[in-house]
């Protein structure tokens, strides 16, 4: 059993090395509207450089996951796959319209937490976001579209500004 184990780790630390890096150009976000939706949920609208739905089909023939929308909202600007931002705003990227090419999105993020053993919980409570949201200029956020085999691909950073969020909490 010891030998057969050995194989399973020696296989997966040799495909730890087959991950490729994407050949996806570098998109550019736009924030276009943000706002509370009905579901008590923020909406960010987003226009992008790339069609995000299908970016991996369309520069790598490869299929891939839904994209989601990351936002920081402690000035963690480490967006990568082996580092967990401890409170963020986090939604899937949906198209706005069918029609291909698609280049305007909207995510419907919730607040999240991570607790310091990697559980996550969400923080939906408004009244706790709004002073980290105050206490700085503009909140980071980055798309993330993930395929097998591929490392994990970023947007470019787009900046929310904080007053316009704190407006749209509290109006």
């Amino acid at each position: 059993m010891n030998r057969f184990r050995a194989v399973i780790y020696l296989v997966v630390l040799l495909c730890t090395g087959c991950v490729k890096t994407a050949g996806i150009p570098p998109a550019d976000l736009t924030l276009s509207s943000f706002a509370l939706s009905p579901n008590n949920l923020f909406t960010a609208h987003v226009s992008s450089t790339v069609d995000l739905q299908s970016a991996f089909n369309d520069y790598e023939k490869s299929n891939q996951l839904t994209p989601t929308l990351i936002c920081s909202l402690n000035r963690d600007m480490e967006f990568s796959s082996e580092h967990s931002i401890a409170i963020k705003a986090e939604g899937r990227v949906n198209a706005s319209s069918q029609a291909k090419p698609n280049y305007k999105f909207s995510s419907d993020l919730i607040f999240y937490y991570t607790n310091p053993d990697g559980t996550q919980r969400d923080l939906n409570d408004y009244d706790a976001i709004k002073p980290l949201l105050a206490s700085q200029a503009s909140i980071p956020c980055k798309v993330r579209i993930t395929a097998y085999g591929y490392e994990a691909y970023y947007t470019n950073t787009m900046s929310i500004p904080s007053k316009f969020m704190i407006e749209q909490l509290f109006s």
